[in-house]
């Protein structure tokens, strides 16, 4: 790896001009050390932004983003149609996207492209996007330009200075640091969507399956939304509705519950309970 790039001036940088690993925490390749008696793991020294283990990680992520956002695109886009059925009267206003957490998360990957790709375009003295004509192109159009270029020119993305750009309606500071750890989050939260990163089910304690076992665990829809529960113990299923009822069912009872009251003892009785 060349040692001329030193991103952003990082106010760690060595007397040997290396600087901690932009990851941090979550650096692929840590250093050992030892700090007050106990060992510790601290981001690996590196000339670029990036140590080679994560510059590698960043480059897979980018590789791998444009299947990723076909696949969030199709889901989108999934069509219900039958051929051959009724006609339907729809109203002349746009429909709305099927799943709205693939519509949003559609945006967040083109917007987040878009705007490193114009950071690039000014440091390699490219022909910049005219807004106009960016403005009237189709989505596959706008990523395959954006993809490619930054593909091309993945060194000089991870090189850039800080400068401000656009976020959440706000001017920030970011570097190509930040670009790296944009396309990390992005292919993270596209697999997360696809659920191809799955989270452990949830145990849903306290609730008890029909078969009288406290094993039942949530389960999630495809994107990622709470759709019913299966039991461990007998494999039952409950969709969202049956579940629904079966909680229903388990808090009546304890909310008709009375505790029963206690009688107070006579004299008599006491007497002769000694006796």
């Amino acid at each position: 790896m060349p040692k001329y790039w030193v991103h952003s001036a990082p106010d760690d940088i060595t007397d040997e001009g290396q600087r901690e690993c932009s990851r941090g925490d979550r650096c692929s390749d840590p250093r050992i050390a030892t700090e007050s008696g106990r060992t510790v793991r601290l981001p690996a020294l590196t000339y670029q932004a990036f140590c080679p283990t994560d510059r590698n990680a960043i480059s897979k992520a980018l590789n791998d983003l444009p299947e990723l956002f076909v696949r969030v695109h199709q889901r989108l886009n999934k069509s219900t149609a039958v051929a051959g059925g009724p006609v339907v009267t729809v109203s002349k206003s746009a429909p709305v996207p099927l799943s709205l957490a693939a519509d949003e998360l559609k945006r967040l990957v083109l917007a987040t492209l878009v705007s490193w790709e114009e950071r690039v375009r000014t440091v390699a003295r490219l022909k910049r996007l005219d807004t106009d004509t960016s403005r009237r192109r189709r989505d596959g159009v706008v990523f395959t330009q954006a993809w490619t270029l930054l593909a091309s020119h993945l060194d000089a993305l991870l090189a850039l200075d800080a400068e401000p750009m656009m976020r959440d309606d706000e001017l920030v500071d970011l570097s190509g640091a930040d670009a790296g750890l944009d396309l990390l989050y992005l292919t993270h939260r596209c697999r997360r969507f696809l659920t191809d990163t799955k989270q452990p089910p949830r145990h849903l304690s306290g609730v008890y399956c029909d078969c009288g076992y406290p094993e039942l665990y949530e389960t999630l829809d495809d994107d990622g939304q709470p759709a019913g529960a299966s039991c461990r113990q007998c494999r039952a299923e409950y969709d969202q509705e049956a579940y629904a009822d079966l909680t229903r069912e388990r808090v009546e009872p304890v909310k008709t519950y009375r505790r029963r009251g206690v009688r107070s003892t006579t004299q008599a009785e006491l007497t002769s309970g000694r006796a």
